[in-house]
Parts: C-alpha cells; structure tokens; sequence
C-alpha cells in the first residue's frame, strides 16, 4: 500500500459494506455522500485492487470481502487502544503502589482508599505498611512510587512535602499510674517503667532523651502485637500523637514533656520524575485528606 491506512476511512469502509449503502456510512461519520465515494476511491487505490462491484456502489468485491473482517479487528485494536489511552490519561486505570508506616495504615489509608476507589474504580492498588525509615528505601529505589513517612534526612533523590507535625505520648493502660498523673508527663518519668520498644523509635535518636530508650525491654514491630501487649500489661511505649492507638483499644495517650520532641510527616516521591495520572491524583488525595487526619488528632497542619 502506498500510504498509510486512515481509521475514519477504515471505519467508512465498514459501516458502507455492512450496510451496502454510502449514504448510511455518510450520516454515520457526519460526511457527505460525495466525501465517502471519494474516500472509497482513494482507499481502492491504496489497497491496490477493487472494494466494490462496478455499478453497485457499496457491494463488495470478493477482495472487499476478504479484507473486511481484517480491517474491521483493526479498527477494534484501534479504539481499544485510544479507549485505554484516555483512561490511563484521564487517572482511571493503572496502578499505583504506596508505602506508609503502620499506624496510618490502620488509622488514615482506609478512609483514604474509600475517597479514592469511589472517584478511580479501575486502579489496582497495592499498599505496604513499614517502619519510615524502609518508606524512604522503596520510593527511592522505585518500588513505591509514592510514602508517608516521618522526615529523615535530606535526600536529593525523594521530593518531600511536609503534612503535619506531632509530638510524642506515652502509650499505657488506664489503669497505670502514668494515666493518672495528669496532662502531661517527663520523660525522665519512664527511666524506671517497663519500656516496649516499637518502630518509631528511630526519629527519638539525637534528642539526649536517656540511655535506657535505647536498650527497650521489649521490642516489637508489629503494630497489633505492640497494641496488644500494652493491654496485656506488659509495659508501656511511646508513639508519636498520629500514631496513637485509637480508643477502641481501650489505652490511655499521655503527652511527654521537658523536652517536646516532634517530627514531621509528610508525602515522598522520587525527585525529577513525574507521576502517571493515576499516582498523581492519589498524591493529590493523600496531601488533602492526610491534613484533614491531621488536624483531627489535633497534630499541627504544615500545608
């Protein structure tokens, strides 16, 4: 064939031979009827041999025969293909893999994935929950292409957007005489306590807090196992406010003062590369809902 085939001549063609009429493919595709018997022409020309019987205007030739069922599966593929393109484009189909660590993915990514499935039903989703510090290792290394995680240090690989700042409490039954003490308590207060050591330990490093926060009693990852030896009575931990558990748990929050050490939690993202609509519009989700969880928690909003 001399030139390239056209879709709309392609899809002409079809229409005209199904219903052996170029008026029907003309009012179909929004042509004259003149403009299609043109645009048959030229298609036998680029076929290189003749669609239609001569004096029938739109029987096919047993070559036009022969040809139909192929260009039509073309004509499929094609809108198949542009279909797909649009959704892709548009956010509604993809995937979109994301890291956070535990504690807001049993507080904050249900509700989270809830706003986002209902508006991009199409997008398979996978989500892993690890300590912040494994959150920045996948972006940075692409198996996540976006995380929530606290501040870590600066890395000219990952573009961070800081959400929210809270403070760390106490995490300990009702019962324990630290519920009971008041608002707040010193950190100096748990030198003697039976220490349960959990994953957001790492952002405590650095602030002279005491020996004896770095040799835990007891060390747990996982956040229910942690949730649930607290309630068991086998110690008490220390969690940052976006982290506590919530009061279905049935576990008392006790603020630590003297000093108020914070962190920050924000979005992670691998720097000079841009995210495929489906990433970008969750990004955009996360960054506006994860202020909302913020603010209900009572942690202060950085956007």
């Amino acid at each position: 064939m001399s030139a390239p085939l056209k879709i709309q001549q392609l899809r002409q063609f079809v229409i005209a031979a199904r219903n052996q009429s170029f008026r029907v493919a003309a009012l179909e595709t929004h042509r004259s009827q003149a403009a299609i018997t043109l645009a048959m022409r030229a298609l036998q020309e680029e076929a290189g041999g003749q669609l239609f019987e001569d004096g029938h205007q739109a029987r096919l030739t047993p070559l036009g025969q022969a040809l139909l069922p192929l260009l039509n599966e073309l004509i499929t593929v094609h809108d198949r293909v542009q279909n797909e393109m649009r959704r892709i484009v548009r956010g509604e189909q993809g995937s979109v893999t994301l890291a956070l660590m535990p504690s807001l993915a049993e507080e904050w990514l249900p509700g989270m994935l809830h706003r986002y499935r209902h508006e991009h039903p199409g997008v398979k989703i996978h989500a892993a929950d690890v300590s912040s510090p494994r959150v920045t290792e996948m972006v940075e290394s692409g198996l996540a292409e976006l995380g929530v995680a606290g501040l870590a240090a600066p890395n000219v690989l990952l573009r961070y957007t800081p959400v929210a700042r809270d403070s760390f409490g106490v995490v300990c039954r009702p019962d324990h005489r630290i519920a009971a003490s008041g608002k707040s308590v010193q950190w100096k207060t748990l030198r003697d306590e039976t220490l349960i050591g959990n994953t957001t330990f790492h952002a405590l490093q650095g602030h002279d807090l005491g020996s004896w926060l770095e040799t835990p009693d007891l060390v747990l990852q996982n956040r229910g196992s942690l949730i649930a030896a607290v309630q068991a009575g086998l110690g008490i931990t220390v969690l940052p406010a976006l982290a506590r558990p919530p009061a279905r748990h049935g576990l008392a929050f006790v603020p630590l003062t003297a000093p108020r050490v914070t962190r920050i939690v924000g979005t992670l993202r691998r720097s000079g590369q841009s995210l495929l609509p489906a990433a970008a519009h969750m990004h955009e989700l996360m960054l506006k809902s994860l202020a909302e969880f913020a603010r209900a928690r009572g942690a202060a909003c950085l956007i």
